[in-house]
């Protein structure tokens, strides 16, 4: 049973720290970097991302299933995984496990560089997906306690939205970003390379790794809502013939959030290191650790009445002000690569976490005409999960005759283990308004229901792709399966459920280069979903499935600046949902179907001018459902879009950059033939964003001093609903973030 004390402020793990989050660390900053072994001046974050390699060995960077340990010279080579110069981004792994050039791949990939984070302040991942078509940020369960985002119109999975270096990452909190190179988005179903996956498309985090060189990077940022956040970025070698390197990343935060009694903190270290065993031979390992400390509803900002959203406040707080939410994840990571020869090579990936939550939240009714609603308690005392898994790859290049191919294949198997420790939910309904919440008033009672919840979830898959370049590399043809088998125990209340599912699914793709600046590309992908059943009844569904057809161009506009456009037809199959008529029970929802254009512009227009920008049509419906039929899918707009620019002012150190999102109207709540059910959409909004900077030399540093500024109006919008009334997002208020870079 949960006990009514809020232990959190007893038991974090941030109270044993040896300084207080609330502290600046940028002199404990400078003591690390101080002591920090050969330590030079960084000449410009080009010359430190791009530091001389300390072998001759050249591999490819597969930055799925191993990032080579050394980063080639030359100010315009890139690998897949490594730094970026600038937005655009020439090569990723994402979309094949291979490094291949995205002009060349006929998938859509986006990625999201550091310099354009570094440029946003990206604080988020939500803060970063805005610059990419078609991907919104989503209402998460249980507090928004954890990332949650849509693509292409339908929600990734709740728990683990986003992946680590091609990983799937199941940590709840919403994820650092303070130790990732890039962000990357593989548009559509990707299960043929990462197994059971939700269609629209899946997240990649690719993590910073070491470089030869020594560079430090420190940071301090202060901003809206009491922030202060210190992040440090140390690189260097352990021997002199840097055969074996280091980097490490370390995050440190906290501020209140933008809701009345609702604060935030997090500690984030990730350390890296990497072996270059001889010249065939490459070992790379490390971890990331992230604890949070954080208010249960820090974005949870209204509910609903027959009109929709109920304007109040967007510091109002309608939970109670001691609800809370902590996480703690441990992510470790091992791999390796070895050259069997100059053709072929193997790796292995293996990874293992360890993560630990507890809540003690409240769940809100709709309110009514006169503002009333009740709050009654939702949270959990001791949430576990475990996870091993591995892959392991054999790649091969060569060719037959004329055709050039780049052959994968692979096997990984995951295994995850997860116990609920005791989900507790109801007791008396406590009474409040919205316009005068009571965020104070006296303690849950313990009339609660007890939920024992468990599962063990076990997948194993194989695959094998070719990828194929012909006609003097003007034609690429991709072709590609997958054999899943997934192994599910369920335990819930008293039932239990075993489902078992397999599944074979294809893909394949064509690019054509008419022009060495102009693709066209047509491809097809099959995905194999989660496995269905009912929890009240036991009942045990098909799983689900999904297709797509997509073609697209890819156009280079000049040297510096990259136009992808694409349409799609992604159809997703044996969607489940609540039954009307008993809401402990699950029942088929038939089938949606999203059907959309996007555009993605990344690079430059000049030397001094930097941009992205993005538009994505989407409409995304049930189209075979006895519940929802024609009925869109809840808080997707039809259109969204986003610009980004930044302009450099020559020598004089100077930068600007401005910006605006946009998402028109959405559905706020599944309506269909429940009437019980207040239909309602969320209105269109526009958000401007700004920024200031000045790089200057300090002694033996180079110095930047930033200034942010995110919904420069302060517009007041609702970015998502979780599909009911009782829970509608409020956008955050301005923000103003200023920070020190000092680079040496």
């Amino acid at each position: 049973m949960l006990e009514n004390n809020h232990i959190c402020h007893e038991s974090s793990p941030m109270s044993y720290l040896p300084f207080s989050p609330r502290f600046s660390l940028l002199p404990l900053c400078l003591a690390i970097a101080a002591a920090t072994p050969g330590s030079i001046m960084a000449q410009d974050r080009a010359t430190a991302d791009t530091a001389t390699p300390a072998t001759s060995v050249e591999t490819d960077n597969d930055a799925l299933a191993l990032d080579t340990m050394v980063v080639t010279g030359a100010a315009d080579t890139e690998v897949a995984g490594g730094p970026v110069q600038g937005y655009r981004a020439k090569r990723s792994a994402t979309g094949t496990r291979t490094d291949t050039e995205l002009l060349q791949t006929p998938v859509s990939v986006q990625v999201i560089s550091r310099d354009l984070m570094d440029d946003q302040q990206a604080l988020s991942m939500d803060d970063a997906l805005k610059n990419v078509s078609g991907v919104y940020v989503m209402q998460g369960p249980d507090g928004n306690t954890m990332d949650a985002f849509n693509i292409r119109g339908f929600q990734l999975d709740a728990y683990g939205a986003t992946y680590l270096d091609g990983v799937k990452d199941f940590s709840r909190s919403p994820k650092e970003t303070a130790g990732l190179e890039r962000v990357e988005v593989l548009k559509g179903p990707a299960a043929i390379m990462y197994g059971r996956i939700e269609p629209g498309g899946m997240i990649n985090r690719v993590s910073k790794q070491p470089q030869a060189g020594h560079f430090t990077r420190l940071q301090q940022q202060v901003g809206s809502n009491n922030l202060l956040r210190t992040t440090v970025d140390t690189n260097g070698a352990f021997t002199d013939d840097h055969r074996w390197l280091y980097r490490v990343n370390l995050a440190v935060e906290n501020a209140d959030g933008y809701k009345d009694h609702t604060d935030n903190q997090r500690v984030y270290l990730a350390p890296q290191a990497s072996w270059q065993v001889n010249e065939r031979t490459q070992v790379r390992t490390g971890f990331e650790y992230q604890s949070n400390e954080r208010s249960w509803a820090s974005t949870y900002g209204t509910i609903g009445d027959a009109n929709g959203p109920v304007d109040i406040s967007t510091s109002t707080n309608l939970h109670d002000k001691d609800d809370y939410y902590q996480d703690d994840s441990l992510t470790w990571q091992l791999s390796w690569q070895h050259a069997l020869n100059d053709h072929w090579r193997i790796q292995q990936r293996l990874t293992y976490v360890d993560r630990s939550s507890k809540a003690e939240g409240s769940s809100l009714s709709a309110a009514d005409q006169d503002g009333n609603y009740t709050r009654t308690y939702w949270g959990w005392e001791d949430e576990q999960t475990t996870i091993a898994s591995t892959n392991i790859d054999l790649i091969g290049e060569f060719a037959t005759g004329s055709i050039e191919h780049t052959l994968l294949a692979g096997v990984d198997y995951f295994d995850e283990e997860y116990d609920s420790g005791g989900w507790a939910s109801g007791g008396t309904p406590q009474p409040s308004n919205i316009h005068n919440p009571n965020n104070h008033d006296a303690p849950y009672d313990q009339d609660y229901n007890i939920s024992d919840y468990w599962y063990d979830n076990r997948n194993m898959g194989a695959y094998l792709q070719n990828q194929m370049a012909l006609l003097d590399d003007r034609l690429h043809v991709l072709i590609g399966a997958r054999y899943d088998s997934a192994d599910y125990t369920y335990h819930y209340g008293g039932n239990g459920f075993n489902p078992t599912d397999s599944e074979l699914t294809w893909r394949g793709g064509v690019l054509y280069q008419l022009n060495p600046a102009v693709a066209v590309y047509a491809s097809y992908v099959e995905g194999f979903g989660k496995s269905n059943f009912s929890w009240g009844s036991g009942e045990i569904f098909d799983p689900q499935t999904s297709h797509q057809y997509e073609v697209g161009t890819k156009l280079q506009l000049t040297p510096e600046l990259n136009l992808t456009v694409a349409a799609f037809e992604l159809v997703k199959d044996n969607l489940t949902m609540a039954d009307p008529n008993d809401i402990t029970r699950t029942i088929l929802a038939g089938e949606a179907t999203s059907k959309g254009l996007e555009l993605d512009l990344t690079g430059q227009l000049t030397p001094n001018w930097k941009m992205v920008a993005a538009y994505a049509y989407t409409d995304v419906r049930y189209t075979r459902s006895d519940q929802f039929q024609g009925e869109r899918l809840h808080s997707i707009p039809r259109h969204g879009a986003s610009l980004w620019n930044t302009y450099a002012f020559g020598s004089s150190g100077w930068e600007v950059g401005a910006g605006l999102t946009y998402r028109s109207e959405r559905l706020g709540v599944q309506q269909g033939n429940q009437p019980a059910l207040y239909p309602y959409t969320m209105d269109a909004y526009t958000l401007v964003d700004m920024m200031v900077a000045y790089e200057f030399p300090l002694r033996d540093m180079t110095a930047k001093a930033q200034l942010n500024v995110n919904n420069l109006t302060d517009e007041v919008y609702h970015p998502a609903t979780y599909g009911r009334n009782s829970r509608i997002d409020q956008g955050e208020p301005r923000r103003i973030v200023a920070s020190l870079n000092l680079s040496f």
